[in-house]
């Protein structure tokens, strides 16, 4: 603890390998009971002679300037002693004239359906995404992943563009995937300002009722709104709103695709009725990386798989002799028009 969060992660983590039993909230009270008892350069309260308690008990019962001289006056006697362990310890003795009202006790137990969508989630969304999915505060959903020994942290992933290149597919067909559900993207709210530039571009065709409504709700400056928030301001169904993302008329806050949804949309490819994927023109070492890193199948990744006349292009790489970079299919040709060799990188 002494050398600072390195430290305390260091610790934390040969604390769980030499006691498995430990969880991680057991630790972290362990620790703040260190911080409060350990020798820190000062007494505890209690050790105090009796003339400084007088002076403090005096203070704090009288209030004001009185309680403000007390504390100096302490602090000059016992330098280096935080304000609060004073304040508690005076709370403790029953000095203070804070009346304080009951408060009513806003936790609720957690239910199994809800760890359940927490095991789920987690690593896929941030814990405060989570917090809204269930309905909690974040500060809730931390302290339940600590105690399950759970990690908010996001797993690694892949970008859409690097996606559609791994898989080989356009824009219109990553698009239409995540508006149908087939692949998950991290935060799929749908983002205001692309709300404000749909209400603009489309004002002459929408309900007057509708633009004010939009309008409205823009100015509490929102980062983004679920799709069925979006279909009740437009007045429209969640098909249309569906399509709308689909035609990327509406963008959504994070198209990034994590580790998780990445491995769920390759097993959906193995299913029935799952995303019809041209194995064909796919990277033979990309096909290999899946099988060998999500332990997964799939039918024909090896043998090759016929393709149209109109695709067979896609599977001649060429070389451009100005820039050295590989490139697949006709591209090339337009490619080689505007290259304009290696970039020297400045000194």
């Amino acid at each position: 603890m002494k050398h600072g969060p390195g430290g305390i992660r260091l610790a934390t983590k040969r604390l769980k390998q030499l006691v498995p039993a430990l969880t991680p909230g057991d630790i972290w009270k362990r620790m703040r009971h260190l911080r409060e008892t350990g020798s820190n350069g000062y007494r505890d309260p209690g050790q105090w002679p009796s003339e400084i308690l007088q002076v403090l008990k005096d203070g704090y019962r009288q209030g004001g300037s009185k309680k403000k001289e007390a504390l100096k006056t302490c602090r000059e006697q016992c330098s280096g002693i935080p304000g609060y362990v004073i304040s508690r310890f005076a709370r403790q003795q029953g000095w203070t004239q804070e009346a304080r009202t009951p408060r009513r006790k806003a936790w609720q137990a957690w239910t199994r359906h809800e760890e359940e969508l927490l095991r789920t989630l987690a690593g896929y969304l941030s814990p405060k995404q989570i917090a809204h999915e269930l309905r909690r505060t974040e500060s809730a959903v931390r302290s339940r992943l600590k105690a399950q020994g759970l990690s908010g942290k996001v797993k690694d992933g892949v970008s859409l563009r690097v996606f559609q290149e791994m898989f080989h597919i356009g824009n219109r067909k990553a698009y239409a995937w995540i508006a149908n559900g087939v692949t998950r993207a991290r935060d799929l709210r749908i983002s205001s300002s692309s709300l404000a530039q749909f209400c603009i571009k489309h004002e002459a065709s929408l309900e007057a009722a509708a633009v004010s409504r939009v309008t409205s709700q823009l100015r509490k400056a929102t980062v983004g709104y679920s799709w069925e928030r979006v279909g009740s301001l437009l007045g429209v169904s969640l098909d249309r709103v569906q399509g709308f993302v689909a035609t990327r008329q509406l963008r959504v806050l994070d198209t990034f695709v994590t580790d998780k949804a990445l491995e769920e949309f390759c097993r959906n490819c193995t299913t029935n009725g799952g995303p019809s994927l041209n194995l064909g023109l796919i990277n033979p070492q990309v096909l290999e990386w899946l099988v060998k890193d999500y332990e997964i199948s799939i039918p024909g990744a090896v043998a090759s798989q016929p393709v149209s006349r109109f695709v067979k292009q896609a599977l001649v790489t060429r070389v451009c002799g100005k820039c050295k970079k590989e490139i697949r299919g006709n591209v090339y040709f337009a490619h080689i028009k505007d290259c304009r060799g290696a970039m020297v990188v400045g000194r």
